[in-house]
């Protein structure tokens, strides 16, 4: 799992093509400390600035996906992190716990709501949908089992039964077999991890105002992203973020996943009946 603890901003100034003096300012990171993720944002702004004095301009970006994502740390478990991404939300991290993000170009069907007890009897998807049924058997035909939720723009499986290294090419396949949202499958490879929206979309409960640009270096900074997050808190209290449906395939658990979907399912209030944002 790409992550990083500490994030910075660092600026420099350099020679550009016409002898003027270009400022490039750039984030930098570190997993040590603060000092070290300086040092980084001073590498990237050179590595900017000497594109852009060859002519390169934008291009000259620190490549995606060769960097964690600038997002706060909120709460470590074993094998997973819990971030805030970039529009605030808070995001589940894992390693070897996957999730499949299932997008629909039309609302899912309204199933109903299937709440049985975390690690109770199985109950069979719904019949009636192609899509569940279509996930059902994939995930029987690899004898698995998975947890099925429902989303405001489609499905969200948890693979309960065995562990899936992030970003290897046996669950890159099995994401793709599944017709997971292929930014997403992208996403699991580069930053090799899998990742699951823990709380709304801020745009879905009401919370317009954007979140303020990570990292937070002066106490004006801090107390603006404070302030957007009690709002966003406050909004998007009445909503869930996912439903669980049922569950598929087998009813085997691996035992360092318990917690973890435990704390998934109370922090997106799965089994509960606010609606989806």
């Amino acid at each position: 799992m790409k992550r990083a603890r500490y994030w910075a901003r660092a600026q420099a100034e350099f020679p550009g093509p016409n002898a003027e003096l270009l400022r490039i300012s750039a984030r930098g990171w570190s997993d040590e400390n603060l000092d070290a993720a300086r040092l980084k944002g001073l590498e990237i702004a050179r590595r900017v600035a000497e594109r852009i004095a060859g002519g390169f301009e934008k291009q000259g970006r620190y490549p995606y996906g060769e960097r964690p994502l600038p997002e706060p740390v909120i709460q470590e478990f074993s094998g997973a992190i819990v971030t805030r991404n970039a529009y605030g939300a808070l995001v589940l991290n894992t390693d070897q716990m996957m999730f499949v993000d299932i997008d629909r170009k039309t609302s899912p069907s309204k199933f109903g709501s299937i709440f049985s007890s975390l690690f109770g009897k199985s109950k069979s998807a719904p019949a009636q949908d192609p899509v569940i049924d279509e996930l059902d058997q994939i995930t029987r035909s690899h004898n698995l089992g998975a947890r099925l939720y429902e989303t405001a723009a489609g499905n969200r499986l948890i693979l309960t039964s065995e562990p899936f290294k992030a970003g290897s090419a046996a669950a890159e396949a099995l994401l793709v077999e599944y017709k997971s949202d292929p930014l997403y499958v992208r996403l699991c490879r580069m930053q090799e991890s899998f990742r699951a929206r823990l709380t709304p979309k801020p745009w879905r409960c009401g919370c317009i105002e954007p979140y303020p640009e990570y990292p937070f270096e002066t106490p004006p900074d801090q107390e603006l992203a404070d302030e957007w997050e009690a709002k966003y808190n406050s909004k998007s209290a009445a909503f869930s973020t996912c439903r669980f449906i049922s569950t598929l395939g087998s009813e085997s658990l691996y035992t360092d996943f318990k917690e973890l979907i435990e704390y998934h399912d109370k922090e997106t209030k799965a089994l509960g009946a606010e609606p989806l944002a």
